[in-house]
């Protein structure tokens, strides 16, 4: 069982999840699995950033804010499963706000934020 909690602000919506292990429930249903026997092989090295990563190269922007932004891309996990297609799906999931963002990878790295 998890819980999906829908932000909207503005132009902008986001589905937040409480824990990894909701966000990654989130990903085994929609890939038509069932998350109790799926498995979630860990993928080193794979991060997923938004638009706030931008300003890791602007010279305007603190320390402090840059240092926060590399902290959430750190904190990101990125897994592997099969779905019920047999296709090989790649997800990351990172702190958001007060819970967890879920990116879905592309073939080509294009990342899909839910």
């Amino acid at each position: 069982m998890f819980t999906i909690h829908i932000n909207q602000g503005g132009n902008q919506m986001s589905t937040m999840f409480g824990n990894i292990e909701e966000a990654k429930a989130y990903a085994a249903f929609g890939g038509g699995v069932d998350l109790r026997t799926t498995i979630f092989e860990e993928v080193e090295g794979l991060q997923a950033a938004d638009m706030g990563a931008q300003l890791l190269d602007d010279p305007g922007t603190s320390k402090e804010v840059k240092q926060e932004i590399r902290d959430r891309l750190n904190a990101q996990k990125a897994f592997k499963f099969t779905n019920c297609k047999g296709i090989e799906v790649t997800i990351v999931i990172g702190p958001f706000r007060e819970g967890y963002d879920l990116w879905i990878i592309g073939p080509q790295g294009q990342a899909i934020r839910l």
